[in-house]
This record gives C-alpha cells, structure tokens and sequence, in this order.
C-alpha cells in the first residue's frame, strides 16, 4: 500500500475503456479547453497525479469522480502515439460512495486541491525557460510546453510594464486569458513597438473593447489613431458545417474571442483579399 493511501483505496492502472465520467464530477466548464496542452504536459513529465474512480460492480466500469481531463488527455496521447502505454491511466480506486453527496464532496475535494498558477507566475516561468535554452523546440520537449504557449508568454513578457500592470490588475478584462489574447491582439493590430507613435494607453483601450466583444480585429486602423469607431453591420446568417464551427470554437477559446466576432473577421479578412485581385 503506498503511503498515504487508507485501506479503502488502492492505486490501480485503469484501461482507458473502462474508465466512465458521470453527474458526480463538479468540474462542468473548460473541460475540452488545452488538452492538447496538457497531453504534451504529461508526455513530457508524465502523469504527476493520478485520477479518482471507484468501482460499479453492477456495470462492470470504473466511474470516474475526478481528473476528467487528464482522463481526455490521456485519450488524445492514445490516438496520437499508440502503442507507447497510454492506454492504460493511474487512478486511485475508492470503494463506491454511499451517497450522491458523497461522491460530489470526494470530486470537489480533489478539484478544490489543484490550484492553477498565476498567469504572472507562469509568464515567468516560461520566460525563465526560454532565456535559458534559448530554443523553442528544447523548451517544447524537456517541460510539455507547446510552441503556441512558449510564444505567448514569452510575447507577455516583453509588453510594455503599463499592459503588463493592466492585465494584472483586471483593468482590460476578468479573466487573466482573455486580457493576455486580447493584449497581444491590440498589438500585433497597431502594429505597436516601444517608442514607436502608438501610445500604450491607446493599446489598452484598444484591448479592453475587444474583450469586452465591442469591437473585432478588423474594425481596428493600423497606426497611430484615437479609438476605433464602430462601423455599422449588416446582418448575414452564415451556416458552418459541424466540423467548421467545432474549430471556430477550439480557436475562438485559445484567442479569447466571442466565435462570431472572430467568423466576422475571417469572412472579412477573405473579402478584402478577394477584393483587392479584383482591382
């Protein structure tokens, strides 16, 4: 028995078919979010922490109370590197719960322990990381980082200490992810540089209106300009196949951008392309 464990649980390693998710795991929201992320994580460093199941005799399955994705996680390695022995997931096998209550206290329990970084933390820490090998590709591999993320918070870091502050503090949005997409976005649109004609002030204007989903991309000039005006719309209901709007979601998650605002800015972008061969 390994230390720590009572005599009502035991380590086992779970075939993945036989693991089920059900009602009992408090974890509902951004659940599919970054698992590519968290796959290269464990690929990378392995699993540091096993998920929680118990047991259903009556069906024959395991149901899983916690670590849904690195459950989804594990699935993704699967499908991609078969036969590399992530078919099988470490789980801490309980007996089954006697209530419903108690199967949710055990998920919450386990939810509540995993306290995220700070995004400050983590654009420094990868900062670090990069600094120090100076390569993305050794970065991706030695600490399960995709190169998207290493890009990103390497770009944080070097954003002027204003946006930085900004983003910090809550001022462009709420959420640490969606004031860090949109930051980055508001500077890559005004083509900002340290000392150029942009002020900063202008930047994070600029990225608190697209958080807030008051502007799109392509209603922002490119230079040194007071705030966009909101061009009036003309309304065009486009239908997506499922498969193009189940990618419009995953990348309007990874942007921090409302999907349809981010449909707007494709189909603009492609008619001004278009457009332009025709002249």
């Amino acid at each position: 028995m390994h230390a720590g464990q009572s005599a009502n649980q035991r380590l086992e390693d779970i075939p993945l078919d036989n693991l089920k998710t059900e009602k009992h795991n408090v974890r509902r929201h951004d659940i599919g979010v970054g698992i590519p992320e968290l796959a290269a994580s464990i690929k990378a460093n392995s699993l540091l922490q096993p998920i929680a199941a118990y047991y259903a005799p009556d069906r024959n399955t395991y149901v899983v109370l916690a670590g849904q994705r690195r459950l989804q996680a594990y699935h993704y390695l699967n499908d991609n590197y078969p036969d590399q022995g992530y078919d099988k997931i470490k789980c801490i096998v309980f007996d089954e719960p006697t209530s419903d209550e108690k199967k949710i206290s055990i998920s919450l329990a386990e939810n509540i322990t995993q306290l995220a970084m700070s995004s400050v933390d983590l654009v420094k820490a990868v900062t670090d990381l990069y600094d120090q090998y100076g390569n993305y590709q050794m970065v991706q591999e030695q600490f399960g980082l995709t190169k998207h993320i290493v890009d990103k918070y390497v770009r944080l870091s070097r954003l002027p200490s204003e946006i930085q502050k900004a983003i910090k503090d809550n001022k462009i949005h709420h959420s640490p992810k969606t004031a860090e997409n949109c930051a980055l976005r508001a500077v890559n649109a005004t083509k900002y540089t340290d000392g150029g004609p942009t002020p900063v002030a202008l930047v994070i204007q600029i990225a608190t209106a697209l958080a807030h989903r008051e502007i799109a991309t392509s209603d922002i000039p490119v230079g040194p300009v007071s705030m966009p005006v909101k061009k009036p719309k003309s309304k065009m209901q486009i239908n997506l196949s499922s498969d193009t709007a189940s990618k419009l979601k995953r990348v309007a998650e990874d942007k921090g951008e409302h999907e349809s605002l981010l449909a707007v800015e494709y189909v603009a972008s492609g008619v001004d392309r278009d457009y332009a061969q025709l002249e």
